[in-house]
């Protein structure tokens, strides 16, 4: 049983996750995401399609999905306002991962990956870099058709079914597949769906594009 199975079967740890689902999360007054399992597995998925494309070994792959269900861990003791959860998640992760094969030099990885991946503001690890990245890249209809507060920001993030990404030798690729009319200036409102892949896009040395339905978009000019 690898890593991110352990954790997945790890009784303290899913009620931690069920706890963390009831929360309201308020943000600013403004929006309440999901911040539960389904969140923490989806990133995972994003953690395995972004390191898999920058050729990242087997064991970083590993260590990636590990992070991606511990990053938010720290909700259940932050409360709804999410004060410092990125620092707490960075002090409680180790608990989930007493039964596995995991080196101190990862533990270290992981501490610091969790603790910068609500900014990214110290990335110097593909670690940090795809966890940063796949964090803000969960932004599809999931997160928020059961906030509490619809307002506009909310209801175009729903009309967004699936997000992926493409990483090539030039490009750092974010597509958006979305239903209806989409309106892409008013989910700019969420600033950190632009400037953390094109932060992401800059330290690989690439250029940064955002497609929705198969055209571009250039939300860098507007």
């Amino acid at each position: 049983m690898n890593m991110y199975e352990v954790i997945l079967n790890n009784q303290e740890y899913l009620k931690l996750t069920e706890k963390i689902e009831k929360i309201k999360f308020i943000t600013n007054g403004k929006w309440d995401w999901e911040h539960g399992l389904g969140h923490y597995q989806r990133v995972a998925s994003y953690m395995k399609t972004i390191l898999e494309q920058l050729d990242a070994d087997e064991r970083t792959i590993e260590l990636g999905m590990v992070v991606a269900l511990l990053h938010d861990i720290g909700l259940s003791e932050s409360g709804p306002n999410k004060i410092d959860h990125a620092l707490i998640s960075s002090k409680m992760f180790r608990k989930f991962l007493k039964d596995t094969d995991i080196t101190p030099s990862e533990e270290a990885m992981i501490e610091h990956a969790i603790k910068d991946h609500s900014k990214g503001l110290d990335i110097h690890s593909l670690i940090d870099l795809a966890l940063v990245l796949a964090d803000k890249l969960d932004v599809t209809y999931h997160r928020t058709i059961n906030s509490s507060i619809q307002d506009n920001l909310n209801k175009e993030f729903q009309k967004i079914k699936k997000v992926e990404i493409e990483i090539t030798n030039q490009d750092l690729i974010v597509k958006y597949k979305v239903e209806g009319n989409f309106d892409f200036s008013v989910v700019k409102e969420w600033e950190k769906m632009i400037t953390i892949p094109k932060k992401a896009a800059s330290y690989l040395k690439k250029n940064c594009i955002f497609m929705v339905n198969n055209e571009t978009v250039n939300p860098f000019d507007e």
